[in-house]
């Protein structure tokens, strides 16, 4: 009986030797590699992130067709839920107009509306920072191919209603 309870030990040791070592220093090496890829991908990043300077005359231009969202979570597999496009925090939306409207070298505002995907509360808050924006004496102007083309439009043109200009596609249509 020890003879064969020895044998069972030898053959579990020759197996973790054999077997399991080589696996986990793989695994070890991997997440080293791994580990090393992310800090220079960052550090690669906050070179090509290098702040440029503002030009004197600046028109900020604003893409209300994407996704926008009061918060992203913090929480990873939550964000690897979401969609493949980053979405765009309202909050950063609103507070980049607030600092624009005291800014001297920004001139004006150009926004691409149509199709929001974005509920009623988003829509006003937008509306109310783009307004104070052009109370400011700079000009905003909205673009769209079409308002309501596939369902309706009313809340995209009831926020485009806020700029001083509104165009349209001249094959667009007000649905």
């Amino acid at each position: 009986m020890d003879e064969f309870i020895e044998r069972i030990f030898r053959g579990v040791a020759w197996f973790f030797k054999r077997a399991l070592v080589p696996i986990f220093a793989g695994i070890g090496i991997l997440t080293v590699a791994f580990f090393c890829l992310i800090v220079f991908g960052v550090i690669a990043g906050l070179e090509d992130a290098a702040i440029q300077p503002v030009p004197e005359r600046v028109v900020l231009e604003l893409n209300l067709e994407k996704r926008i969202v009061e918060h992203v979570p913090q929480d990873p597999f939550a964000q690897a839920l979401e969609l493949k496009e980053e979405p765009t925090v309202l909050r950063d939306i609103v507070e980049a107009l607030e600092r624009a409207q005291d800014d001297s070298r920004v001139v004006g505002l150009i926004a691409q509306v149509g199709a929001t995907r974005i509920g009623m509360g988003t829509i006003q808050e937008l509306r109310d920072a783009i307004l104070a924006f052009g109370d400011s004496g700079k000009f905003t102007m909205a673009f769209a191919e079409s308002f309501g083309e596939f369902g309706p439009g009313n809340g995209a043109y009831y926020l485009a209603t806020a700029f001083d200009e509104i165009y349209l596609q001249p094959s667009g249509g007000v649905g």
